[in-house]
């Protein structure tokens, strides 16, 4: 029995690597691994007899070809080093952000959003990610957003029309509808004819045509108002999304469709907000 598995016994040699991960893509020559991979002719042969003997590619008349065996390591590994790459742009952020606020389907492929840059306040802009936030919301026809607490800047710059789709949790709409009894605001639905509902999701996103935007809960970070002097409210629970002072953003493509699946995918799953409002606001 094989002290390593069959990933293990790949990913420790590169020469191993190189051969699998060319040849998943099509059957390959000998020739052409021993000129497109980076390590003497011997090396590839003996990467080639080893992976042989582990049953993970065989030979045929035009060329060397993965087994099935040999098909699931390599997808396994190619997940791998996607993952690898993913979080190499920026591991900070991911040391100090909650993910398991996003469905488990979702984490999964979320290094399939590529490229991104992650934005944070700093003492010299400690508005930036706010500023920022606003502005993708100013520059869109319509998005979907999905948001957890409630800001009077954001809401301002929501685009308000009947592409445009919000989920809420509940404690936003109680925050914004208290806030229009209280009279501190002058329409109780300032955002018609978007479309709303409920959503227990606990991380913040917006999709536009063109941009993927998400917000994250801290690990260690306590909420706090890093909105400064504007008007903001959020729950005060240790690990609160409005604590965070860092924006994910990606431009791809990818990130548009994997923001705009998570997205239908919650809303599907999300509540009508009219039985909430009647059931807790009796009076509006």
């Amino acid at each position: 029995m094989p002290s390593q598995s069959p990933n293990e016994f790949v990913l420790t040699s590169s020469v191993r690597t190189d051969i699998v991960l060319q040849v998943v893509e099509a059957t390959t020559q000998t020739e052409s691994l021993l000129s497109e991979i980076d390590a003497s002719d011997s090396a590839v042969y003996d990467g080639l007899s080893t992976l042989r003997n582990r049953g993970l590619i065989t030979e045929c008349d035009s060329g060397w070809k993965l087994t099935a065996h040999g098909h699931l390591v390599a997808e396994s590994i190619s997940a791998w080093q996607s993952s690898e790459a993913f979080l190499e742009q920026d591991p900070a952020f991911w040391k100090n952000h909650e993910i398991d606020v996003i469905p488990a389907a979702f984490r999964s492929r979320l290094p399939e959003v590529g490229e991104y840059e992650i934005v944070r306040d700093s003492p010299q802009e400690p508005n930036r990610c706010m500023d920022i936030a606003v502005s993708m919301l100013e520059a869109a026809d319509s998005c979907d957003i999905t948001t957890p607490y409630y800001s009077r800047p954001h809401q301002q710059a929501i685009p308000t029309n009947r592409e445009t789709r919000l989920l809420v949790t509940r404690e936003v709409l109680d925050i914004s509808f208290q806030r229009y009894k209280d009279g501190h605001r002058e329409e109780l639905n300032n955002l018609d004819p978007a479309k709303l509902r409920l959503t227990d999701c606990q991380f913040a996103s917006v999709v536009t045509d063109d941009k993927l935007k998400f917000e994250l809960p801290t690990v260690t970070e306590p909420a706090t108002d890093r909105f400064g002097g504007a008007e903001s409210t959020f729950p005060s629970e240790r690990g609160s999304v409005a604590g965070t002072t860092a924006l994910f953003i990606s431009e791809t493509e990818s990130a548009v469709e994997f923001g705009r699946a998570l997205f239908e995918s919650l809303w599907e799953n999300a509540d009508p907000i009219g039985p909430y409002v009647e059931r807790q606001f009796p009076e509006l």
